[in-house]
């Protein structure tokens, strides 16, 4: 029977003594005192120390097929990657600000810099897309009056006045001046018009689309660095966390391309940059293609130009996209960059750029359909602690949205690509989980679980199951033609819509989520005497230099310098010998497969020299057979510029070679 005491019947050292004085003066039998003092000693030394958790623990269904673990949030071996960011500091005052497709002066920065009004003088230089690299800029054109329209989503603006001081040096002086750029959400009415014709179809949910995301943040992540957007989500809106949601792919491709097509990018035709035929993005079937077509105003927005998603190996879009796209704006504004103060555009946070972008477009259009995408990555990709910078604004968007009833009807996604990928975190056993749990979370309006409880009941009970990308576009698809619960779907479907059951016997293999990605598994460390570790690390070297032997001339050949670690796992029994399924629906899976070959799947992470280039790789033994795959090679530290020399033309080649110039600069 258990004993327990309340906390606050916790005894002080003193009050023991006291106890047990009092106990022999009543001439009790010492055993008995000394047996009430083991007790409550022993109490005292149960309550002095916390439980230890362990980041293994499942939120997901012990019985079903794929059990994800449970990555606490405070006492992890990665607290010591966490630090406090202090405050931006971005310049005071800009001079002009917008507001509903209108640009105003502001009248609080022109008092304090004490300028005379009079001699102000302003125009503005519309920055136009010529293409997906490349933007153009205006002649300028004059502003007249405050508050006048700006029928353009991208500018400039330049303005000059003269202060109204009066100084004795003041012919040596030069006039105040402002220059920045500026962008904001102009309604592109010709467009509207276009999508007030399209018939409406009875068939789709009555919700708008808005998907908010970050590079390379983890659900820890985004619960640690943006705590109140954590909290107004699941207190105010009810998000639901998909807790078991698990990459497919490396990088932000991988991660987007099945969102937003369905299909992954070996699938597709061929976009690369590198290839001489290789056709432009606009071959993909994207989603906002099919929203369009359904008379929703469209959006896509992404920073940093230079990695852009469909730019950075491929040859992006060569007709705009979407109808609002905010690349043209960060290809004529990232220039002004590098002279501002850190992560500022003018009086501005970056950051709030484009989430006063997307806040413009939900209101500007609020009487349309919507369908937008912003994909933010500067706050995280290097440095997942700047992404704290974020927390407030994010929040003030989301409730300033709430607030104005847009959140009444909109389905949200806040998502990541995938957790941290080239800092130290990755090389720690949670960090490795964590970049294959990236943050993704869905939010309804409050009506939806009342009138599609069936639905809403699928939904949390998907959150532990093995969800991916290509679920989210599923859901996507289910809001254009709505088909919920009543679709049928069985555990050989790669894409199931987040409304219908997601089989409890799902798998990675299922999924089409490769061992490499897979935090479903159990990996189990190896020695590093052991015999199949030689084996794995010099396939592993061999299959990386056989990959830069046409270019020889220009990189280096590796070799190894330490094994970091290894680890194992065979494929689970049921993977091996799936033969079928017994009912229609492929609900009820049978295993009467018995193979002649049982695979091992080793993770390994290596260091190669020259360069100390560090590799993981999941390499497959079976029968005596190894096999090395591309895909499943990952670089995790920085290349930075030491494949400078085959950069420009080796696009696929750039995380192996080591330029030979710097092994004789070295020398």
């Amino acid at each position: 029977m258990a004993f327990t005491l309340h906390p606050k019947m916790r005894l002080h050292p003193t009050l023991l003594f006291k106890c047990f004085v009092f106990l022999k003066r009543r001439r009790v039998y010492l055993l008995t005192a000394i047996l009430l003092c083991c007790v409550v000693a022993a109490y005292v030394l149960s309550n002095s120390e916390r439980p230890i958790p362990s980041y293994f623990t499942s939120t997901s269904e012990i019985n079903q097929e794929c059990v994800h673990p449970d990555l606490f949030k405070y006492d992890s071996p990665l607290n010591n990657f966490y630090h406090k960011v202090e405050p931006l500091k971005c310049r005071e005052h800009d001079w002009v600000y917008t507001r509903g497709g209108r640009l105003f002066y502001n009248q609080t920065a022109l008092k304090s810099l004490d300028l005379d009004q009079e001699t102000l003088r302003c125009n503005y230089y519309v920055l136009s897309r010529k293409d997906d690299f490349s933007t153009d800029v205006s002649e300028e054109k004059p502003i007249y009056r405050d508050g006048q329209v700006i029928p353009v989503d991208f500018f400039k603006v330049r303005c000059t006045a003269k202060t109204n001081t009066k100084h004795i040096f003041s012919i040596f002086l030069r006039n105040p001046s402002y220059s920045n750029y500026h962008a904001h959400v102009s309604k592109k009415n010709g467009e509207v018009k276009d999508i007030d014709n399209v018939k409406s179809t009875a068939t789709g949910l009555p919700l708008n689309v808005m998907i908010v995301g970050f590079d390379s943040v983890s659900q820890v992540a985004w619960q640690r660095n943006l705590p109140l957007t954590y909290r107004f989500m699941k207190e105010t809106l009810g998000s639901v966390v998909l807790r078991s949601y698990n990459i497919v792919g490396d990088g932000t491709p991988q991660a987007l391309i099945p969102i937003l097509t369905g299909r992954n990018e070996v699938e597709l035709p061929d976009v690369l940059r590198r290839h001489k035929r290789a056709k432009t993005v606009d071959v993909y079937p994207m989603i906002w293609k099919d929203f369009k077509k359904a008379g929703y105003m469209t959006l896509w927005a992404e920073d940093k130009p230079i990695i852009g998603t469909f730019q950075y190996r491929m040859n992006g879009f060569l007709q705009q996209p979407t109808d609002h796209y905010m690349r043209t704006f960060y290809l004529g504004a990232s220039g002004q960059f590098g002279k501002e103060r850190h992560m500022c555009l003018g009086n501005k946070a970056r950051h709030i750029v484009p989430l006063d972008y997307i806040h413009d477009f939900n209101t500007m259009y609020r009487d349309k359909k919507r369908f937008s995408f912003v994909f933010y990555n500067e706050a995280s990709h290097d440095d997942l602690n700047d992404l704290q910078l974020v927390d407030s604004d994010l929040m003030h968007l989301l409730r300033s949205l709430y607030d104005a009833g847009v959140m009444n009807n909109t389905l949200l996604i806040t998502m990541s690509d995938h957790g941290s990928r080239y800092s130290n975190i990755r090389s720690t056993s949670q960090g490795l989980l964590e970049e294959r749990m990236p943050f993704v979370a869905i939010t309804l309006p409050s009506w939806f679980a009342d009138v599609y409880p069936e639905e809403w009941k699928n939904l949390n009970i998907n959150s532990h199951r093995l969800t991916t990308p290509y679920d989210l576009n599923a859901v996507l698809h289910d809001v254009l033609d709505f088909k919920g619960a009543k679709a049928k779907y069985s555990v050989q479907n790669r894409s199931i819509s987040l409304f219908s059951e997601v089989p409890r016997e799902r798998s990675c293999a299922d999924a089409d989520i490769e061992p490499h990605w897979c935090a479903c598994l159990t990996w189990e460390p190896v020695e590093l005497n052991d015999p199949a570790v030689n084996i794995v690390t010099a396939a592993l070297i061999s299959f990386i230099n056989s990959l830069i032997s046409d270019e020889y001339e220009k990189c280096s050949e590796l070799s190894l310098k330490e094994i970091l670690s290894v680890t194992k796992i065979k494929p689970n029994k049921k993977l091996l010998s799936f033969s079928g399924s017994q009912d229609r629906d492929g609900r009820v899976p049978e295993f009467h497969n018995k193979p002649k070959t049982i695979a091992t799947d080793y993770r390994i992470t290596i260091e190669t020299q020259p360069g100390g280039a560090r590799f993981e790789a999941t390499i497959t033994i079976a029968d005596k057979t190894v096999k090395v795959i591309e895909k499943n090679i990952s670089r995790i530290n920085k290349y930075g510029n030491t494949s400078h020399c085959i950069y420009a033309r080796r696009d696929d080649l750039r995380k192996y070679c080591f330029c030979r110039d710097l092994v004789d600069n070295n020398e």
